[in-house]
């Protein structure tokens, strides 16, 4: 049954080639499934949901294909799907999806903002022991405040 689907189907461009004039027509697309029914005798929803079945499986085991080859991993009996040549009419019409990874936004998000000011040697020592002696002048401070309330509630 699944070949004699793919076989009507092969001949109806309008239902799986997206460049056709027709692709879009759902008039046009709806007479060639009719037709697809009549040529396989199978009623016209079963053919649409096992058409797709098979599209969606021959994409997946064509992907499945194309990660093997990239990945460098080591040559294994893989079986070949049954109908992988017979729907390989289907390549020039599906073409994958672009990925997208944050991998290299990333990079470029850190590229893109600004590099710092350049700061001088000089400017660093002062604001350096400016801020040491505010520092240093705060703590002195704080335990000369604490004897003094210390001594106070003692000599009452």
């Amino acid at each position: 049954m699944e070949d004699k689907i793919i076989v009507a189907v092969c001949c109806k461009p309008e239902l799986y080639d997206s460049t056709n004039y027709y692709y879009r027509d759902k008039y046009r697309k709806d007479l060639a499934w009719r037709r697809v029914s009549e040529e396989t005798g199978v009623a016209e929803d079963v053919c649409r949901k096992n058409w797709k079945g098979l599209r969606d499986t021959y994409l997946k085991e064509r992907r499945k294909e194309l990660e093997k080859r990239r990945s460098g991993a080591a040559a294994g009996v893989a079986k070949k799907w049954r109908f992988s040549a017979v729907l390989s009419f289907l390549d020039p019409f599906v073409a994958p999806r672009p990925t997208t990874s944050n991998m290299g936004q990333v990079e470029e998000m850190a590229e893109d903002l600004p590099a710092p000011p350049p700061e001088e040697e000089t400017s660093e020592t002062e604001d350096t022991n400016g801020d040491d002696t505010e520092e240093r002048s705060t703590p002195s401070e704080a335990p000369a405040a604490s004897s003094v309330s210390d001594s106070a509630p003692s000599s009452s």
